[in-house]
């Protein structure tokens, strides 16, 4: 009895870890916008929902990240970006540069005009570069003890 109260119970906080809205992934959490925005804007509102865009660390993290716009059949912007040097991605946050890329073949491209990253629709989720002005959905990321705002 025991032993089932305390799968119970580590099920439920890993299920109840994100708010409403949130999809939890290895003790983080994200939020997948309905709606679009620049990419400063939506660094902008992730900010106000007391995230960042999402900057993923590793190949699997970006790889889940990767899967799940594919099954909501929309293009992302994530946080990451040149616009500090042209060619070094960064983190927008920490301004760290990249340590690996899922960028599409031939990505990226258009140099000086595309700066901010998106995971590209109809590129699989692939990574592409956009012009940071145009209107993409966005992923926000929250450490799982965080706090984010309630999206329902």
């Amino acid at each position: 009895m025991a032993l089932k109260l305390l799968i119970s119970v580590c099920l439920l906080s890993e299920i109840y870890g994100c708010y409403t809205g949130w999809v939890p992934y290895q003790g983080k959490c994200y939020f997948f916008s309905h709606t679009t925005a620049s990419w400063a804007d939506a660094g902008s509102i992730c900010a106000q929902l007391g995230s960042k865009l999402a900057e993923p660390k590793s190949r699997q993290e970006a790889n889940f990240l990767k899967s799940h716009s594919q099954s909501l059949d929309k293009s992302f912007y994530l946080g990451i970006s040149d616009l500090v040097e042209e060619g070094i991605w960064e983190y927008s946050s920490t301004h760290e540069p990249i340590t690996f890329n899922l960028f599409h073949p031939g990505e990226p491209c258009c140099y000086l005009r595309e700066n901010c990253l998106i995971m590209w629709e109809p590129f699989h989720g692939d990574w592409g570069d956009v012009t940071c002005s145009d209107p993409y959905y966005y992923v926000c990321e929250v450490d799982d003890g965080g706090s984010p705002s309630v999206i329902g």
